[in-house]
Parts: structure tokens; C-alpha cells; sequence
């Protein structure tokens, strides 16, 4: 079994950035991330309210923050990263158990953001992968000469029928409601760019063989429901927290999230929680500051649990020396 002083799980925002502050720390920092680095901020088609980074591509924010968090100094802070899918987590001794390995530490930060909801509609869950995406972006290549029925009505609905559209032989937006939650500009572009947009519209149930083929859609205002001929089917209905490591855990939950205190530590002691399981605001700057503050909380606790157990260290840990964490104790 490996050791590190912290382990965190989660490679979006919130994770990245705590690992800054712990690594920055020298506590031996390890992230572990089960998909791709970045969580929803590398498929986000365009930041533009991220301070510092002009407006442009998700996935190159998400980029430069983890080679700022891999690069060994000084060019990045030099924590380690791994793509493992973490499977389990002992809070009482602190152990990961992914699908690769198993991990001991001293202080374990969550970080797993969000996922992307599900209808839940007949055939769904059969055709993920086949037929079926949450992410437009990841996909697009599928796309090709196809006919593609995008679901949701926020801006990145819009957004992902606008990308399907620069592949797609035909793409239809359909909405349960009577207008889309999207920015008037960006309705615009989606009737210049001619998507079909069909509001009290939806999805009941996707059929097909070994691939998409026909999807079932009813008009909740006159109750007409037929079948038409699909390729791709691309769902934007939302996020949700993805907090099923935490709560198997046995961690208090708050409603739908991860409850934690003023430290950012949740009910068990040096397990943290930052970014979207604990309720924050779903921006890529309010995760990285959350991230931040984990971070700097999960050092300060390190530092504590060392002189605590006698134990002093060189230099600083979040900005005290060791006799200043000392004088904390008494």
C-alpha cells in the first residue's frame, strides 16, 4: 500500500487547486482523477469570467492549472497525478482504494464535482456509448453526416446543438418548455444557424438495436407523440453533485451535499470537502477557491497532527512556524 501525506480525489478545479496549496506546503501530495483532468471546466466552450485567463476554451484553462500542479518547480508545484477511478474510501484510516491500487494517507480532500444528470427514460441507460452522449464536445466526431436530437435548454444545450450542427447532417433541439433558458444571442444563433428547435417537447424513450435509432418524443401540450429517426442523441439536462464516494463513506450529509464546517473538514477528522459536493456556486472560480481554502486547511490540520505528536518541522506550514502551531495547542 502507497502513502502520501494527502490524497485527493478529484482533478477539476477544486482538486487542482488544493493540491497547490499542499504541495506548495511539502506535504507529498497525490491527485487522483478517474476521467479526464479539468471535471466540467474541460468541456466548457468557452470561459470568459475566470480572472487572468482571457476568454477562450475550458480545456485550456484546465490544461495550464494542471501543468502548473504536475511541473516540478519551478515552472509548477510538482504534485503527482494519477488517472484512477477511486472505488471506496475508509475515512477511520484514511484509505483510497481505487480501481488500480490501494492508497494510504494522513489527510484525504474530495474534490469530485459534479456529473451530468440523467432523464431517465426507457433505453437510456443501454445506449450510453452507443448512441447516447453527456458531452457534445467529447463526441462531436460521432457526429458526421448524422441526425442528432440534442435535449435541455440552457446555454449549454444551445451550445452543444450549435458544435453538432458544424458536423451533423441535421440537429433538433427539443425543450419541455414553452421558451429556452439560454441568452436571447445565443437563441439567435441557433435559428441562424438552423436548428430545429421543438419546445414542449420530450423525450420518453430511445430505441434501437446495437445503436441508436429511433427516439419516442411527446408534445406535453397537445399530447401528440411520435417516433423519428435519430442517430445521436446528445442530453444536457444539468449536473448533480457527484458525492456516492461520500456518502458510502459514512460522511454527514447536508441535503444533497457533503456538510462540512468552517475548515472545510466534513464529520470525519482529516477528511476535507470543496467544490461543487459541498454546495458551492457551480463556477470554475468559486471551485478553485474553495479548492484553495481545503488546501490551506488540510496543511494547517498536518501541521497541528505533527507537533501534536512532538514532532516539529523547518520553515513554514500555511504561513506559521512550528512553535506558533504549538502555542495553537495550549
Amino acid at each position: 500500500m502507497e502513502e502520501r501525506d494527502v490524497i485527493i480525489i478529484g482533478g477539476g478545479p477544486a482538486g487542482l487547486s488544493a493540491a497547490i496549496f499542499t504541495q506548495l506546503d511539502g506535504w507529498s501530495t497525490l491527485v487522483l482523477e478517474a476521467s479526464w483532468t479539468g471535471g466540467q471546466g474541460a468541456i466548457a466552450y468557452t470561459v470568459s469570467n475566470y480572472p487572468g485567463f482571457l476568454p477562450g476554451d475550458g480545456a485550456l484553462l484546465m490544461e495550464t492549472m494542471q501543468k502548473q500542479v504536475t511541473s516540478p518547480p519551478p515552472l509548477g508545484v510538482g504534485a503527482e497525478l494519477r488517472y484512477e477511478r477511486a472505488v471506496s474510501l475508509r475515512a477511520e484510516d484514511k484509505v483510497v482504494t481505487t480501481e488500480k491500487s490501494e492508497y494510504k494517507a494522513q489527510v484525504i480532500i474530495l474534490a469530485t464535482g459534479s456529473i451530468m444528470q440523467k432523464l431517465g427514460v426507457p433505453g437510456e441507460e443501454r445506449f450510453v456509448s452507443k448512441g447516447i452522449s453527456y458531452y457534445a464536445k467529447r463526441d462531436v466526431s460521432q457526429f458526421s453526416g448524422k441526425r442528432v436530437l440534442v435535449v435541455g435548454g440552457g446555454n449549454t444545450t444551445a451550445k452543444s446543438a450549435l458544435l453538432a450542427k458544424t458536423m451533423a447532417s441535421e440537429v433538433i433541439l427539443v425543450h419541455r418548455r414553452e421558451s429556452l433558458r439560454t441568452y436571447p444571442i445565443m437563441t439567435r444563433r441557433l435559428q441562424k444557424e438552423g436548428v430545429q428547435i421543438w419546445y414542449n417537447t420530450e423525450l420518453t424513450e430511445i430505441k434501437g438495436g446495437n445503436q441508436v435509432e429511433t427516439a419516442v418524443v411527446i408534445n406535453n401540450k397537445t399530447g401528440e407523440q411520435k417516433e423519428i429517426k435519430i442517430d445521436w442523441i446528445v442530453i444536457c439536462v444539468g449536473t448533480e453533485p457527484n458525492t456516492k464516494l461520500a456518502q458510502e463513506a459514512g460522511l454527514v450529509m447536508k441535503g444533497a451535499f457533503v456538510k462540512i464546517d468552517g475548515k472545510m473538514m466534513t464529520s470525519k477528522a482529516g477528511i476535507f470537502a470543496c467544490g461543487e459536493i459541498t454546495g458551492s456556486e457551480r463556477h470554475l472560480i468559486t471551485a478553485a477557491s474553495e479548492g484553495a481554502s481545503a488546501g490551506m486547511a488540510a496543511s494547517e490540520y498536518l501541521a497541528l497532527e505533527k507537533v501534536k505528536r512532538g514532532e516539529m518541522f523547518e520553515g513554514a506550514k500555511n504561513g506559521k512556524y512550528a512553535d506558533e502551531y504549538m502555542a495553537m495547542l495550549h
